[in-house]
Parts: C-alpha cells; structure tokens; sequence
C-alpha cells in the first residue's frame, strides 16, 4: 500500500480501536485497587487457612507450649510476594474477562450469557494463575515458617531452592481451584446482580457498593467452600516444594491419603473459614472494582 493511500484512509477503524484500548486500562487500573486492599484485609485469615491445611504446622502447634501464640505470631508473613503478583494478576484477569466477555456477547450473541461468563472468566483465571503462581507458593510456605531471621518470604525462597520448576509445583492445581470457583461465582455474580437491581439502581457509587458488594459475597463464600478439597491438595503440594529433595506429589495420591486418614472433614479442611474471609473479601473486591469503574466513568 503507498503512503498516499494510507493518509486518505478513513479514521473510523482506528477511532474504534481507541476506545477498546482505553476501556482495557480502565479496567487494568480497577481490577489491582480493589485487589490491593483486599489482599491488606483478609491476608491474616488466609494465613490461618493455609496453617489450618498443613499437618507437619498442626502437629509442631500441637506439640508447642504455647500454641495459640504459635497459630497468630506472623499473621502478614508472605505478604510481599502475594502483593506484588496481585498487581498484574488482577489485571490481567479483569481485563481478560472483560474483553473477552464483550466479544462473545457482541460477535456470539446465541451463546446464552451465563456460558459466555463461564468461558470468560476460565480464561481469565488461567492467565492470572501464569502470573500469580510463584508468589502462591512462596507465600504458602512463608506462611508456615516458625522463626525467620529478616524476610520470611526470602526465607521462604531460600528453602524452595534455585530450581525455577519448583516455583510452580501446584500451577495445574492453582488453576484446578481457581477456574471451577469463577465458572460457580461469576455466572451467579451476574445473575445477582440483576436480581438485586444494579442495573436499575447502580448509578451511584454507594448503592453500587452495597448491591454488587451482597451479590459478589454471596457468590464468592458458595463458590469457596465448594472447592476447598481442590485447595487443601493444592496447599499440601506447594508446602511440599520447601522441603529439601521433597517429591512431586501427585494430587490423587495426596487426596487418597487425606481420605484415607481424615475422611470428608480432612479434604474440606479450613473451609468454612475460607468461606467467610472469601465471601468478604469478594465483596469488597468486586465492589470496589465496581464502583472504581463507575468513578473513572465507566457505566
């Protein structure tokens, strides 16, 4: 094409393409905010859940002197990695979801809606899961450390070792979880959502809160519990990667063990715990995440 045709072009498809750039940032900005200050609220709880799931952490506790002071000393430990990851991984989610959710209604539209947020929101979550997974397991692990001189997240790392391999034991479980709990809560995110009327009465930031708030706590607390089994073996499997020559586990024979020993109550282990911090922290996660949206102007 000569230079000549390309001045006289019409603008319209690059005055398309501006607006789907822009829209991408926007919720590229939003997603990290409201995952920042859930990350800061809810961090202490996870700490527990994970040190809830580790049996070598229950049996030192329970062997301790003083083991309420050994469940609550270091409550933020891991904190660091988790943070930093949290960052790109949410924006990379909610721009992926958003995106792809728009692309489907527009260029599909005889898919039903709540297969095109299933589709969606999978893929989102496998992209997130590519950048948060290292964290996840230095965080872990972190978590469960007894006494760290400086940085347990450091400690942590040190543990793990210097082969890159080891930083993503539990990725296929990490996703295993994740996309099982986005295809239960994202359709019926959407779905409350409209039962409650946000799109009837979410023009201000205050009621945007309060209806996308109850509707993304109600959907994240049932789409936790029902997938905790998948995250007690995913806890076990990443502990693992601290241990100096641990094994790769594999997650049926981690499972079949649990069963084994515990029964239900040991692969649902921690979970009405999770449950409630997720189910709160989804709330103020996606409505914040909202009403970041509706800030910045988008409708």
């Amino acid at each position: 094409m000569r230079t000549a045709d390309l001045i006289v072009m019409s603008p319209e498809p690059l005055l398309k393409i501006i607006p789907l750039i822009a829209k991408l940032l926007m919720m590229a900005k939003a997603g990290p905010a409201a995952g920042f200050a859930v990350c800061l609220s809810f961090y202490p709880f996870d700490t527990l859940k994970t040190r809830v799931q580790s049996p070598a952490f229950r049996k030192l506790a329970a062997q301790s002197a003083h083991p309420r002071r050994m469940w609550l000393r270091g409550l933020y430990q891991g904190i660091g990695p988790i943070t930093l990851a949290m960052m790109p991984a949410s924006a990379v989610f909610f721009a992926s979801y958003e995106s792809s959710k728009r692309f489907l209604l527009t260029s599909a539209p005889r898919i039903p809606e709540p297969i095109t947020h299933v589709l969606s929101s999978s893929l989102a979550e496998v992209l997130g899961c590519v950048v948060a997974t290292p964290a996840e397991v230095i965080k872990q692990n972190a978590q469960v450390l007894q006494e760290a001189k400086g940085s347990s997240s450091l400690a942590a790392l040190k543990l793990i070792g210097r082969n890159p391999k080891d930083l993503w034991r539990g990725f296929t479980l990490l996703a295993g979880r994740n996309i099982p709990f986005v295809v239960i809560q994202f359709p019926l995110y959407e779905r409350l959502k409209v039962a409650f009327g946000v799109r009837e009465r979410g023009s201000g930031l205050m009621e945007t809160a309060k209806v996308t708030g109850a509707a993304a706590g109600l959907s994240g607390g049932v789409a936790a519990w029902l997938t905790t089994p998948v995250d007690m073996v995913k806890t076990i499997i990443m502990l693992e990667a601290s241990k100096h020559g641990g094994k790769r586990l594999r997650a049926a024979d981690v499972a079949r063990s649990v069963w084994r020993e515990e029964g239900v109550k040991g692969l649902w282990r921690g979970g009405a715990l999770r449950g409630i911090w997720t189910g709160a922290g989804s709330g103020l996660y996606l409505g914040v995440y909202e009403c970041t949206l509706l800030a910045m102007g988008e409708k």
